[in-house]
């Protein structure tokens, strides 16, 4: 028996456990998760159509232009949805990552290491805002799990959901605005295709 993956598993499991009171709280939190994370791909989009209009594409979505920020809307309905319970724990996570992973690129950066990762503070500028207004939105209105949660409910149905799209469609276009200049996008592209074609 491997007792010590057993023992290193099991301890793992209930650290997770600690921050949510129950397992919809957690499985709320993975689902908000990575919708954050695909509410980038209209923002990629978005950058991506401005930056490199006459790229070769497989693929080319109709009316992208409207689709995209609706995409980007929508992304922040759901995880908006989740309630103020899930939503103040993804920010809480968010921004402990990103000081883990600032502090690694300043430290890598420093000792000259090879391959230390570089942070484009410009390009992500709109970021913390998201962060926070999500926060702010979310707290004023009145979704949440359960009973006990401090959200105020001071945003009605239908007046939150127009402040989300104002709130996004703002949050889109300044992400779009900022987004990395041409040169270092094609930087990134030319080292993503050598990767796929060492087959790494």
């Amino acid at each position: 028996m491997p007792w010590f993956g057993l023992i290193i598993s099991f301890i793992t499991g209930v650290i997770c456990f600690l921050p949510f009171p129950s397992w919809q709280s957690l499985v709320s939190f993975i689902t908000d998760a990575s919708v954050l994370m695909y509410a980038g791909a209209p923002l990629s989009y978005g950058v991506l159509r401005k930056q490199l209009p006459n790229r070769e594409r497989p693929y080319r979505l109709p009316a992208g232009k409207i689709i995209s920020p609706i995409s980007f809307v929508v992304a922040s309905l759901i995880i908006y949805w989740a309630g103020w319970d899930t939503v103040w724990r993804l920010g809480a996570s968010i921004i402990l990552g990103y000081l883990l992973l600032g502090s690694y690129s300043w430290y890598a950066n420093a000792k000259g290491k090879a391959n230390a990762p570089k942070m484009n503070w410009r390009a992500a500028q709109w970021l913390p805002v998201y962060l926070i207004g999500m926060g702010v939105i979310s707290w004023q209105g009145g979704f949440c799990e359960n009973t006990g949660c401090s959200a105020q409910n001071n945003l009605p149905l239908w007046w939150d959901i127009a402040v989300i799209a104002v709130f996004s469609l703002a949050v889109y276009y300044w992400a779009v605005f900022t987004g990395l200049p041409t040169e270092e996008i094609e930087e990134n592209i030319a080292k993503l295709e050598v990767v796929d074609e060492g087959g790494h």
